[in-house]
Parts: C-alpha cells; structure tokens; sequence
C-alpha cells in the first residue's frame, strides 16, 4: 500500500538527516553531538540544505549527486552511532509517523508552490545556477534554501516524489525538538517553550500551508528560544552554537528575517560568542554565497532591493519590466498591504506612502491578523494569571528588556512594511510571548487561580492540541480516501486540478529554434514540470546565451 510506502521513505528520510546531523554537529565541535537526536535532525536539515546549495553552483543535483549527498556525511560517524541504532531508528520512526499524518491527500502549498517553490526545485535537479533565472520569473530572485534541500531528495530511493518529504520532515523534528525541551526543563523555561510550540501546532499544522514561511518562523522561534536558554543556563556552551546556526538558516529559509542576527549580534556584544570561530566562519561563508548566489541569479544582493542591483551585468533585473526590483518592491508591498481590496483611484506608488493604505487593511487584513494571534494572547493571559509570582529569582533579568524591545521594533517594521500576517508572525508571536516573560519577572499580581497547577495545565493544552491535529487529519483523510488522483494519497505536486494531472508544457524557442523555456501546459502553473518552466516573462524580448556551460538569461 502506499500508505506504507509514505511512512517508509518519510522514516528512511528521517534517519538520513539525523544522521548528516550527527556528522555535522561533530564537525562543528558539539561536546555531545551523540546525543539529542531531534536537535541532530536539525543540523541534519541545514547540512544538507547547505551542502546541496553549494554544489549547485558547479552542478545540476541529479539522482546520483543527490546520493552522494545524502549518504557521504554518515560515512564519517557510522562506527561511531552503531552502538545508538535502534535508538536514532525509534526516532526515525517517530518522526515518519507524523511526517507521513500530516501529508496524506494533502496539496502543495497554494500558489507559490505552483509558482515558483517546486519549478525551481526542478530547475535545482536539471541544471546547475542558471543566470539570470530572476528574469525568468520574478519569484526566482527570492527562493529559499529550502528549494534546495527539497532536490536533495530526488533520487532512485525516494523517487522525484522525495522533493516533498523534507518540509514534512521539518516540522515534526522541530514539533518534537519543542517537546524535548518541555519535558527536560521546569519553571519559566518549560512555560515559555510552551509558547512558541503552541504557536506552531497551532498555525503551522498543515503540510499545504508550511512552504517556506512557516519553517522560516520556526527557525526564528528556535533561535530565540535557544538564546533564552543559553542565559538561563549559561553553562550549556553549545546553546550558542544552536542560536547562531538557527539564525543563519531562518534567514536562508526568508530573507526578510533578517532580524533574527539580533540575537547572535546581542551574545557578541555582550563577549559571549567570538567573532572567529569555526561557527562563525562556516556561517559568513554561507551567507557570502547565498549573496552571490542572489546577484548571479537576480543581478541583486537582496533582491528586490534596487539599490543593491548591479545594472551593468548582462543579465540584470533592472532591464525587465517584469523582473524589475522597483516594480516588484513595489507591486509586493502593495499586495501586503491589501491592494487588491482597494477602492481609492491612486497608484501603487500613492497608495502605499503616507498610510494610505491604513483604512483599507483594517477593514480587511487586520481581522486576519487578530484572528491568528487571540489564541496566543489568550493563553498568554491565562498562564499569566496562573504562574502569578511563582517565579520570584530569574536569571533573564539582564536581557528581557532587551528581547522585549528587538521584538517590539522588528513587529513595528514589519506593519509599516509587509503587514501580511504570514510575513510578520515570528516577529508578532515573539513580542507577545516576551511580553509576557516581562509581565512574569515584574511579578504581576494576577494569580487568582493559584490552586490550577500550571504546568498541568500545560499538558493539557499540549494534549488538546495534539487531538485537534489529529482530528483535522483524519477528516481530511476521511473525505479524500476515494480520490483516485495521481500519486494517490502523496501531496499535489503536478497540477491543482482534481486528478493531479502532470502538464505536458509548450517550448517556446529562441529566433534560432533552439530551447528557451517552457510555458506551463495545459495548466497554469508550472508545479513540478519541465524546466525552466515559466508563464511571467517579457515575451519575444527574453535572449539567452552559453557561457562555460552555464545558461544566462538577460534582456
């Protein structure tokens, strides 16, 4: 059954990236790196994220690139795990299990997977960096690492359905990461832990609506948390290196989280991490390449920020009307800040200067935002009122402030900039959840309901979240089980369309007759489709060119 099948390659794909995790956290020095094997399926995530990255530079991530990939690191640490194999396998099966829950007749995230997530994926398994790909479709300028971890999986094991066995992956090793750190800490930590993974199987549950923002935040929340508990309990050395490698990664993952290398920034100032380490080192590289890779790709640093654009590349966005920074800028500040319910007669450029687009989002938007954060706000409270002055001695009184301001200021730019829910939430969640951390340390005298003990009350939130997912899982799978559609029951990656039907795309030739790109046929989205498949470009005007065997696309 293929049910079975899922389950299986979601385990197997488990126990590969634990242990890369493993390996990886050997050679960054941990002092225990055999142990905790949910955070070593973390490091597993982002080795292998990174290391796909980087060859895709020289090479196109073909089957047997993506074997080598995934199964060279273990070569390094297999005597040494041996003796923890059917502990990792337990753990491996775990993770499948919900991996595998949460997938079942499930869609790709809508649209953007359609859009851009799974035909760059493609694109990442047919051929190395292609220049100049931003001109193509916008959206290529701005794709995350987490395209390449997903090609990482397209091999002879997993098949080309592999490429959706990662993000699943993610969020049952982040989900049982939170609960490790539940279960192995008491008092405030426990409870502010708490907070940040009721969020996330809260809002983050379904596999068609993690793409790439939700993993994005979940990285954000963990490197937070990990920066909370290094103060906490100092004494745990590798917490720093957590903090700075879950930085980094949130910031690959989404961009506009740049913000996250507060906390980083924040421990080097205060002289609790060096700016020369191997860490370090590992880090600036990464993120130099990531750039590299923007500008090669987009002619931009940070695209679509005009200003860090190289106009007199061959290959830059500045000479597209479609891929063009200023208009992309522009055209997706507006979209964040609710244009299409607009009914004022001004432009693009009007409407979001000088908070004309304020009246719009409220009316619109902004129930949209209350909706997602009431549930956290209400808890907030409720534990407020429960933990009352329980917590008189906290280490975090240095720093709380601090942490309470970086989230307040990061909120503030991201509603004065990108006031999309799904932009901001790390940012929102993160302010509301220190601010009660805040409330806590300064002792407010609400314990009213001082008989309830909190951290039973805990479990239970915790339990009934973990019944609501399920509950919404079995439903879905309840009204599905007899839609036959292709790649039954694996998520949608072909098409949207009920039969999951694979489009069979247009050529469109250069005035030379040979290939330029494909056109998404008979469906609109390219979804997961001959590459480089694209339905956004200056038609008749796109050239392209061969230079040392790497494709350029230029105006």
């Amino acid at each position: 059954m293929e049910y079975l099948n899922i389950l299986f390659l979601n385990s197997i794909s488990s126990l590969i990236i634990i242990l890369n995790g493993i390996t990886f956290k050997k050679l960054l020095g941990f002092k225990h790196y055999k142990e905790n094997f949910f955070e070593s399926g973390l490091y597993g995530l982002i080795l292998i994220s990174l290391v796909t990255f980087t060859a895709n530079f020289f090479i196109k991530i073909s089957s047997s690139i993506s074997l080598i990939i995934l199964l060279l690191p273990i070569v390094f640490i297999i005597k040494e795990i041996f003796p923890y194999k059917y502990k990792i396998i337990y753990h491996s099966i775990i993770i499948g299990l919900i991996s595998s829950f949460i997938m079942f007749f499930d869609n790709t995230n809508r649209p953007d997977a359609g859009l851009y997530h799974l035909p760059f994926i493609n694109i990442i398994n047919d051929s190395k960096i292609i220049i100049g790909s931003a001109n193509l479709e916008f959206r290529y300028g701005h794709t995350s690492i987490l395209q390449y971890l997903s090609a990482a999986f397209n091999n002879i094991v997993f098949s080309e359905k592999g490429i959706l066995l990662p993000l699943a992956n993610t969020f049952s090793i982040v989900v049982l990461y939170f609960l490790n750190l539940i279960k192995n800490n008491s008092g405030i930590l426990k409870i502010i832990f708490f907070l940040f993974l009721f969020n996330i199987l809260y809002s983050m549950n379904r596999y068609s609506g993690l793409g790439n923002d939700d993993p994005g935040h979940m990285f954000y929340y963990l490197a937070l948390c990990n920066f909370i508990y290094y103060y906490f309990e100092n004494s745990k050395s590798d917490l720093k290196k957590n903090v700075i490698i879950f930085s980094i990664f949130a910031y690959l993952i989404k961009p506009f989280l740049l913000l996250v290398f507060l906390f980083p920034l924040l421990m080097l100032i205060d002289k609790k991490i060096k700016l020369f380490s191997r860490l370090n080192i590992i880090c600036f590289i990464m993120v130099l390449l990531w750039t590299i890779k923007s500008i090669l790709i987009s002619s931009c640093a940070f695209y679509p920020i005009s200003v860090t654009c190289i106009k007199n590349l061959q290959w830059s966005t500045l000479n597209s009307k479609v891929s063009n920074p200023d208009r992309v800028n522009r055209t997706s500040e507006a979209w964040a800040k609710d244009w299409p319910n607009n009914k004022i007669q001004m432009s693009q450029r009007q409407y979001v200067k000088n908070f004309n687009w304020l009246l719009t989002w409220k009316d619109n938007h902004l129930k949209i935002v209350i909706k997602e954060i009431f549930p956290q706000v209400l808890l907030a409270i409720i534990l407020l009122i429960l933990g009352g002055n329980i917590f008189k001695e906290n280490k975090l009184n240095r720093i709380n402030f601090l942490l309470l301001i970086f989230t307040l200021i990061s909120s503030l730019i991201w509603f004065l900039k990108f006031p999309i829910y799904r932009y901001g939430q790390a940012y929102i969640i993160s302010f509301i959840n220190i601010l009660f951390l805040n409330l806590l340390i300064f002792d407010i005298k609400l314990h009213y309901l001082k008989k309830i003990n909190i951290f039973k009350f805990i479990n239970i939130i915790l339990i009934m979240c973990f019944i609501g997912i399920s509950l919404k899982s079995f439903s879905r799978i309840y009204k599905n089980i007899n839609n036959k559609y292709l790649n039954f029951p694996w998520p949608k990656m072909y098409s949207y369309t009920d039969e999951n039907y694979k489009n069979t795309n247009i050529v469109v030739n250069s005035r030379n007759g040979k290939l330029l790109y494909y056109k998404p046929y008979p469906y609109t989205l390219c979804m997961y489709s001959k590459s480089p498949c694209t339905s956004n470009v200056d038609v008749g005007e796109i050239k392209k060119n061969i230079k040392l065997g790497y494709k350029i696309y230029f105006y």
